[in-house]
Order: C-alpha cells, then sequence, then structure tokens
C-alpha cells in the first residue's frame, strides 16, 4: 500500500520538479545579467563617493550615503544568488525523493 501511494506522490511531483527547475535556470540566468550590471553599478557609486570627498565636493555625511547606497546595489545579486540556492536546494530534494 505504502509503495502505491509513494508512486503516486511521485507521478503528482515530477511536473513540479520540471517547472522548478525551469525557474531556477531562468532565474540563474537573469542573476548572472543583473549581477554585472550591479557591480558596476555599486563600483561607481564607491568610486563617485570616494574620489568626490578627496576632492572636497561632498562632506563626510553625503559620501557616506553614497558608499551605502553602492553597498545595497552590490547586496541585491548576492541576495538574488541566495533565493537560486534555496530553490537549487529544494529542486535537489525534490529529484533525490523522486529517484528513491
Amino acid at each position: 500500500m505504502m509503495y502505491v501511494l509513494k508512486l503516486i506522490v511521485k507521478a503528482v511531483m515530477l511536473p513540479a520538479v520540471v517547472t522548478l527547475t525551469l525557474v531556477q535556470w531562468f532565474m540563474a540566468f537573469l542573476i548572472g545579467f543583473s549581477s554585472a550590471v550591479f557591480y558596476l553599478l555599486a563600483g561607481l557609486f564607491l568610486l563617485v563617493a570616494v574620489l568626490s570627498y578627496l576632492m572636497g565636493l561632498s562632506a563626510g555625511a553625503e559620501t557616506m550615503k553614497m558608499i551605502l547606497a553602492g553597498f545595497v546595489a552590490f547586496m541585491i545579486p548576492v541576495a538574488g544568488d541566495a533565493v537560486v540556492t534555496a530553490v537549487a536546494a529544494l529542486n535537489a530534494g525534490m529529484r533525490e525523493f523522486i529517484r528513491s
């Protein structure tokens, strides 16, 4: 009886695994391209903040705001990568259940 129930659950989970795999690939593709843009943006924020502070164009508080904006732009792809990793772990767990 348990074998039949497990077989039914595996058959139901198969489309979910395929869908989750496609979502994982799409998210990894988006994170790959957006990370390059966000890392360049973060570097630009940092460069402008440091140079404007060294040239006397901005005060310390304004410089810290620009550095914080650069840090936030840097962390967006990192957070997205963590989400992709969680989706990949879920996908791997579901695949392992189907194979068992």
